[in-house]
């Protein structure tokens, strides 16, 4: 064989090799897996690894042997030049020209996800058993699953349902119990207007999770199968690139004023629906929204944002922008940031329930307006927001007929508020027909002006009443409420009155517990309610005159369901509840014993202080990424929770924030933390012992170490270490060490009030005397990140090794693959790249896992500068691309322009050297003028810079620098990603 042959490795499916188009084959298994190992991984291997990976089973000496006589035999099938071995290493010749498919898949994955999933063959080396190649197999098999998604994703976003189907059953092939493609599938047949395959498709999940996992169907997937049931066969749907909430139930009416508003969106930028409780605002948004995602009307999306359960103004913008997974970073508020990544974005965001946060949404409205040229905004709220620009369009009531005298029954279902009614009895009594309630349903209707609320609340009640004992019920209410002149009031009380209506026909249970569940802030579960309530029902036991037991909570609150009260949501197998917010406010406000509220606000806090103190560990365990939505959905009723105890138990205050305090640092919560201590802090000084005022200022000055700001971080940690050492608190002062030992890190002065290592090695010994576990890993990962880059390398690396052993015992794997990250940068910081590499392909490989962007970009940057110190431009490039564009879309200036050098570094080594220099110059005049730390600049690349200006010359490198000063930061990137997608990445 010629050293010039193309040789081409086929390694997903069977194994075959082709050289110059002529079939290689190979004696034993083993040699193929050898070259199969080394092709996947073409750097240098020391020769004891590969005979251990291969071999381990021999003795030493005769695994040497295996090896030797293993690369012998490739050497003649390919050439003596396909080979570089040594006595110490071997690894396939980079100058060879090589095609792997395995490797095309996984750049093709992202650049061409269509054509990766055609080179996707089967899984890797499937009939090969060799330890190596599992993980292996297992990554790029869970590549091939996210890509063929994401595909999947992409065609029904562009609404190539037939493409959409294929690449899901093509999925299925391979994973028949992927219920996710089932439900791809259902909704594509759905959407192209063919119930009974959809139908077929629900059975045959249905099916396959039983026979292959003995579980039902998500309720996600139950839910868009009765969905797809009332579609008609020939009323093909959409596909929607939004978030917008998938609802259940028929949109009725409102022909014209859709029409209208369709008009209107066509020519401003906000438009405000208005109106009382109760009217239909949201779910009139949620129509209008989902015929804009369905007409594809905006390129970038048609985006929710429920602010109902929201209390604190602050809050505002950091809900918005966790739509988008934007957070915040030390250069950048989140505000800066959430406007960064909506520029250029033509989408439209709907506010939903703005009446209670009208400063901070208006505010909000105004930046995003001006800064994003391409953005619409509809809102939903009682008030108008008060922004220049703003149209105000107040939502009218449902379409009632007239009384006297009554229309024909075909003309009286033309109106909508009939409409609604009949669709709403149907639910619930599916015997039910107008024709035999045509007087009584006017009634209703003509008496509740038409409000879909109180006509949903009036069709509920018919389990239990006929149309005309509703009719009559609600005549005499509302005659006492409006004493004659019902149409003079406003129709606040008029849903008032419905309200009250409602409230009058609940038990003297369901009335308390309506009251009880005013607390909760979002959603709650049964466990919680349970809590609260504490069996302590205020029922009169003559009431109770037949003697049957009292009902249950989970009886109560299936009636307050029934009766449009509660609203039940399945979420990840768990059932959750949640009030309207109209009907929230209207049963806090009947909520009116002072006594009875404070102490069930009381319970309400105390469930939460427990259930977060509960929930915390799970972070650092190997079900963190299950607690964390747990903890996610329920953050309001923690905020909640705190908002009430603050003023009344500072220290009740403080254990839930020391609860939520990994939640805030893994997931972007970090601005809300401090502002949380900086109220709390007073009040523990004023109430609380030292034991907990040092607590207090550990977690400040962790919160404040973690947005860099260094100065106050120290301040923190040595008050809190002097608060806890006159306390006596070993674990508080063992954490104060911890936490200086790392804010120490960060100080440049050569002569620093604590020696760093001296401040890990108190924290580790104290806590190994505690025997705190998961605080002995991570002072044994902060003491060895500080020796392995300092004074003694192989203990700091063995300490961070240990480490990692502990964090994946304990399943904790977000600081597993931190400290992978970690010590992979020790090796590269050493040199001693060949070690490097592997630890920083496992963190990337496990952040990957996790859906934590903070890990990803982490791993990339570690990995990206690991092969560009090898001098592998072309390897590193798709690793610095990511990292920059990952980073720069989260709005981090710093670690943009940080990543920015390596891949300008990438870029002008692979060639193109003038577009190297001008990113060079932007870099530069971003550390001068401060936007950006050159802290963060490691500087270990003067010699590639060097033969980057070699490429053209002094002067011309000069003139190409200075040209790059007068870019801004997003040219700078767009000029970066421009000329890395010009290079070819391959082989």
């Amino acid at each position: 064989m010629t050293h010039a042959s193309l040789v081409r490795f086929f390694l997903l499916g069977s194994l075959r090799v082709e050289c110059a188009g002529t079939p290689v084959r190979f004696s034993t298994r083993k040699i193929e897996s050898l070259l199969a190992y080394l092709v996947l991984h073409p750097h240098a291997h020391a020769r004891e690894k590969l005979a251990a990976l291969l071999w381990g089973d021999s003795p030493d000496a005769q695994a040497r042997q295996s090896l030797r006589q293993a690369l012998a035999a490739i050497r003649k099938e390919l050439g003596d030049a396909f080979v570089l071995a040594d006595r110490e290493t071997a690894q396939i010749n980079p100058t060879t020209p090589v095609w792997v498919d395995a490797r095309e898949f996984e750049q093709l994955a992202s650049a061409d996800p269509l054509a990766a999933l055609e080179l996707y063959r089967d899984d890797l080396l499937p009939d090969f058993y060799d330890e190596w190649i599992a993980p292996v197999r297992e990554h790029l098999r869970r590549l091939y699953r996210d890509t063929a998604l994401h595909a999947i994703h992409d065609a029904r976003a562009q609404g190539a349902y037939p493409r959409a189907i294929d690449l899901a059953q093509k999925l299925l092939t391979r994973e028949p119990a992927h219920e996710t493609a089932h439900q791809h599938l259902i909704f594509c047949y759905t959407a192209t207007g063919n119930r009974a395959a959809a139908r077929e498709q629900f059975a045959q999940c249905e099916r396959v999770l039983r026979d292959e996992l003995n579980v039902a169907p998500a309720s996600e997937t139950i839910a868009l199968y009765r969905r797809a049931q009332t579609v008609a066969t020939d009323a093909p749907t959409s596909a929607l690139f939004t978030n917008l909430p998938i609802t259940l139930d028929s949109f009725v009416g409102r022909v014209k004023e859709i029409q209208e508003l369709h008009e209107i969106l066509s020519r401003t930028r906000l438009l405000t629906l208005t109106g009382a409780g109760g009217c239909g605002k949201t779910r009139l948004a949620i129509q209008v929204a989902t015929e804009f995602a369905a007409a594809e009307r905006f390129p970038h999306g048609v985006w929710w944002v429920d602010l109902s359960a929201l209390r604190d103004p602050a809050l505002v913008t950091q809900t918005v922008a966790a739509i988008f997974d934007v957070r915040e970073s030390r250069e950048t508020t989140l505000i800066a940031a959430l406007t960064h990544f909506l520029r250029g974005k033509n989408l439209l965001l709907v506010l939903d329930n703005c009446e209670h946060l009208l400063d901070a949404c208006a505010q909000l409205s105004g930046v995003v307006l001006s800064a994003c040229p391409q953005v619409q905004i509809l809102a939903t709220s009682r008030e108008l927001l008060g922004v220049s620009g703003e149209v105000v369009w107040r939502v009218p009531s449902l379409a009632v007929p007239n009384l006297a005298p009554l229309p024909p029954l075909e003309q009286l279902r033309q109106f909508d508020a009939i409409q609604l009614f009949v669709e709403r009895a149907r639910a619930v009594a599916a015997p039910w027909r107008l024709a035999e309630n045509a007087l009584p349903v006017a009634r209703i209707c003509a008496r509740l002006d038409g409000i879909p609320l109180a006509i949903e609340l009036a069709a509920a009640r018919l389990r239990a009443l006929s149309a005309h004992e509703i009719a009559t019920r609600l005549d005499a209410r509302f005659d006492l409420l409006t004493g004659g002149n019902r149409p003079a009031l406003p129709r606040q009380q008029t849903l008032r009155a419905t309200m009250d209506w409602s409230y009058d026909l609940l038990s003297d249970a369901e009335r308390v517990l309506l009251q009880k569940l005013s607390v909760f802030a979002g959603g709650f579960s049964l466990e919680a309610v349970e809590t609260v309530d504490s069996g302590q029902w205020t029922v009169d036991s003559n009431l109770n005159t037949d003697h049957r037991p009292l009902p249950t909570i989970l009886d109560l609150l299936t009636t307050l369901a029934d009766k449009s009260l509660v609203v039940v949501e399945h979420q990840d197998a768990r059932t959750r509840y949640r009030l309207l917010e109209t009907v929230r406010q209207y049963a806090r406000e009947k909520f009116a014993d002072a006594d009875a509220r404070t102490q069930t606000q009381v319970l309400h806090c105390n469930y939460f202080v427990e259930w977060i103190e509960h929930a915390a560990p799970h972070l650092r365990r190997a079900d963190a990424l299950e607690w964390r939505d747990r903890i996610e959905r329920e953050h309001d009723n923690l905020r909640a929770a705190f908002e009430f105890v603050i003023e009344r138990d500072a220290a009740r205050a403080l254990r839930i924030a020391w609860g939520l305090h990994l939640f805030w640092m893994r997931y972007g919560f970090l601005s809300e933390g401090r502002a949380w201590l900086e109220r709390l802090l007073p009040q523990i000084d004023a109430h609380a012992p030292l034991a907990l005022r040092a607590r207090a200022r550990n977690l400040a000055g962790y919160l404040a170490y973690l947005q860099m700001d260094i100065p106050h971080a120290i301040r923190m940690s040595e008050q809190a270490l002097t608060f806890a050492q006159a306390a006596e608190e070993e674990w508080e002062i063992a954490f104060a060490f911890q936490r200086l030992g790392w804010t120490y890190g960060f100080v440049r002065t050569p002569n620093k009030p604590r020696s760093v290592e001296d401040c890990h090695m108190q924290s580790l010994e104290i806590f190994q005397r505690l025997g705190d576990e998961d605080m002995i890993t991570e002072s044994m990962f902060g003491l060895g990140h500080t020796l392995s880059t300092g004074k003694d390398f192989e203990r700091g690396v063995a300490l961070l090794k240990t480490a990692i052993e502990r964090q994946r015992a304990a399943g904790n794997r977000e600081s597993q693959a931190a400290a992978l990250g970690w010590l992979s940068l020790s090796y590269t910081l050493a040199n001693d790249l060949t070690s490097a590499e592997p630890y920083a392909q496992d963190a990337l490989a496990l952040a990957r896992t996790l859906r934590s962007k903070n890990s990803l970009g982490i791993a990339l940057i570690f990995l990206g500068r690991c092969v560009l110190r090898k001098d592998e431009p072309r390897r590193a490039l798709p690793y610095a691309v990511e990292a920059v564009q990952l980073y720069h879309e989260k709005g981090d200036v710093s670690t943009t322009v940080m990543i920015l050098e390596e891949l300008a570094l990438c870029v002008g080594l692979l060639g193109k050297a003038d577009a190297a220099a001008r990113i060079l110059g932007a870099i530069q005049f971003q550390w001068e003028t401060k936007r950006a730390s050159p802290l963060l600049r490691i500087g270990i690349y003067d010699r590639q810079w060097g033969a980057i200006r070699a490429q053209i010359g002094d002067a011309a490198f000069d003139q190409a620098r200075a040209e790059g000063r007068v870019l801004s930061l997003d040219e700078t990137v767009e000029l970066a990603l421009t000329a890395a997608s010009k290079l070819e990445i391959g082989n």
